[in-house]
């Protein structure tokens, strides 16, 4: 896939519902996201604009009604997740994975069961490498 688009956080709220369920009309779309946050329509909707300009979100229109759009997202969200946890690597860690983890561990109120996952992740890990 080319070059990720940079998706702010508001935007983020938009791409959320869209990966959840699409497509979704921009009817659709506000009323999802005012469920999560008050934002009036025409923020949603200029929100959708920025997503499309970037490559991020593409439509289809309605073959029985021109004015009725369909959006999807043209990413998909893991490769987003994935990039940010890069950026905010870089930016916040000094691209220090260990000390992220350990600010994140060592701040977090984790159960057996969550520190049995993590361990198992790095286990995984480990092994590829083996």
């Amino acid at each position: 896939m080319s070059k990720l688009p940079h998706i702010t956080e508001s935007e983020w709220m938009i791409m959320h519902h869209l990966w959840e369920q699409s497509p979704l009309t921009a009817a659709q779309l506000v009323e999802r996201v005012q469920q999560d946050k008050k934002l009036v329509g025409t923020t949603v909707k200029t929100l959708l604009r920025r997503l499309i300009a970037k490559d991020a979100v593409g439509f289809t229109i309605d073959k029985s009604n021109a004015k009725l759009y369909y959006y999807f997202p043209l990413v998909a969200e893991h490769e987003c997740v994935v990039e940010k946890g890069k950026r905010f690597l870089s930016l916040y860690c000094d691209d220090d994975i260990e000390k992220m983890l350990t600010t994140f561990v060592d701040s977090a109120e984790l159960t057996d069961d969550e520190i049995d996952k993590l361990k198992s992740i790095l286990d995984r890990k480990k092994n590829k490498h083996a």
